[in-house]
């Protein structure tokens, strides 16, 4: 495990060297591409502007997908547990989430106004699909031998949701959480460039009308390591919860 983590910093390490000799060879003039000590700099003397927007664009994307996961999953389930609906809403489905969110910032401007309503609101447009298509698949890849032990036993609707349908589709539904999080921080950059008057798609915006690109790619940083820890925060939970798929499935090897 810990030769794996090692593993998984050698891409940013190298990265950082590459970005330290482009500073020593002067590819670009220290305004457009500053050296990472003044990049670092950025967190000593600039933490509150950091912290600032930061927690608000995280508060944006927590609401955002919390009501993703609050409309997703339930509806996934009901979707993928009865054809009917899946006649129904599949066609509207394919179409909506064929549609980026960011396209979605001029309607969202004109109907919520500029501030948090529309910034959270694509978001969660951006988390919706992803959970709900893998919730659906979740449920629809249940076992047909568990579906029929239930019928055989004549439980009813309500038991073989909860005991069966919903704890064979979590790890799906983990699934799509980890792409609904990683939508939701790349929706609520472009949308504070846009409609909000803070967070760190704001203070990246206002980096760039400054010629502050020390705080430009402070905020990438912050934005990166955000996004990282909300991953990680997922997949521990899904360990926690899913612990009965360990060693079931070729990823556990």
């Amino acid at each position: 495990m810990q030769l794996r983590r090692a593993l998984g910093l050698l891409p940013l390490a190298l990265l950082f060297v590459a970005w330290e000799v482009a500073v020593e060879l002067k590819v670009y003039p220290q305004v457009l591409l500053p050296a990472p000590a003044k990049v670092a700099a950025v967190f000593v003397n600039d933490w509150d502007t950091l912290i600032d927007n930061a927690l608000a664009s995280l508060a944006r994307v927590v609401t955002g997908i919390g009501f993703s996961f609050i409309v997703a999953v339930p509806l996934g389930i009901l979707i993928g547990r009865y054809r009917v609906l899946d006649m129904l809403t599949d066609w509207s489905i394919q179409i909506f989430r064929s549609v980026p969110p960011i396209s979605l910032i001029p309607m969202a401007i004109l109907l919520l106004g500029i501030g948090d309503k529309p910034a959270v609101s694509l978001i969660f447009l951006s988390g919706l699909w992803p959970l709900l298509i893998n919730t659906i698949f979740g449920v629809r890849g249940i076992e047909r031998t568990l579906m029929k032990v239930a019928r055989a036993a004549r439980a009813g609707e309500f038991l073989v949701m909860r005991d069966i349908i919903l704890p064979a589709a979590l790890p799906s539904i983990f699934t799509g959480l980890r792409l609904a999080v990683g939508a939701g921080w790349l929706t609520v950059v472009t949308a504070e460039m846009i409609a909000v008057k803070s967070g760190l798609g704001y203070m990246i915006l206002n980096g760039q009308l400054t010629f502050r690109s020390d705080l430009i790619i402070a905020g990438i940083i912050v934005i990166g390591a955000i996004g990282l820890l909300a991953d990680q925060l997922v997949r521990a939970v899904r360990a926690r919860v899913c612990r009965w798929q360990e060693g079931l499935t070729a990823s556990n090897e």
